[in-house]
Order: C-alpha cells, then sequence, then structure tokens
C-alpha cells in the first residue's frame, strides 16, 4: 500500500512540474517579446525583424508557433509573421495571442491585427466552477 501512494505521489509531482514548466515557458516567452518588440521599426527588412524578435520565441514548441502567412498582391510579395505576444490559459491558440508583422517584398510595411482587418478569434477566460460553494472564479 506504501509503495503505490508514494508512486502515486511520485505522478503527481511530474504532472504537476510539467504544467508549471509549460507556463513559465509562456510567460517568458511573453516577457521576451515585449523587451525585444519596441527595438522593431517600420521600413525595417524581414531579417533585421527576425533577428530582433526570433530569439524571444525559442523556448516555444512548433505547435505553439503560428506559421506564417505568404501571397502575392497587386505584384508585392506579402508576407505576415506571427509573434506570440500574450497567452491565456484556456488551451486554445487564439489570434489575439500573437502579433502579425506584415512585409511587403520583404520590408515591414504594419504591426498589429487593424492593419489585416482585425482578429478572426480571441480568447477567453475559462470560467472555474467551485461545486460546494456554487461560484464562478473568472
Amino acid at each position: 500500500m506504501k509503495k503505490i501512494l508514494l508512486c502515486l505521489l511520485f505522478g503527481l509531482g511530474f504532472v504537476f512540474t510539467g504544467c508549471v514548466a509549460t507556463l513559465t515557458t509562456w510567460e517568458q516567452t511573453v516577457n521576451n517579446y515585449v523587451a525585444a518588440a519596441p527595438k522593431v521599426e517600420l521600413g525595417m527588412s524581414k531579417q533585421e525583424v527576425l533577428d530582433i524578435l526570433g530569439p524571444t520565441q525559442a523556448l516555444l514548441k512548433n505547435t505553439e508557433l503560428r506559421h506564417p502567412d505568404k501571397y502575392v498582391k497587386d505584384g508585392v510579395n506579402v508576407e505576415i509573421l506571427y509573434f506570440r505576444s500574450g497567452w491565456v490559459s484556456d488551451g486554445l491558440d487564439t489570434d489575439d495571442e500573437f502579433t502579425p508583422y506584415i512585409f511587403n517584398n520583404d520590408k515591414l510595411v504594419a504591426v498589429g491585427w487593424m492593419s489585416i482587418g482585425g482578429p478572426k478569434n480571441t480568447s477567453s477566460a475559462v470560467p472555474r466552477i467551485n461545486v460546494q460553494n456554487k461560484t464562478v472564479i473568472y
């Protein structure tokens, strides 16, 4: 019985440690982004922006990144790079957790969602319900 209890406690330690590590990684990524973002200026090349903001995303897994959009409009190569600039612990990756950087022919021409029509989806706090006290916490 003691062995089973020990195994359960040991296993729970791994679960909680894993959750804390993920949150810390996301918090650190956002903090890194917030510190670096003011160094970016309109007119910079895509490579200059990547040199500044790319390292801020280095702690994230591939599944936590948002991959670029690319298209040609009126003969101009348009590329939109997304950098994680926030997060909400709702288990979803939504537009408001990223900031878009819009490049025309590899030059930064705009930053932010309003320049491309606004975010398509946003996150919201997931309420936790305390059944005993019948309260909702946001």
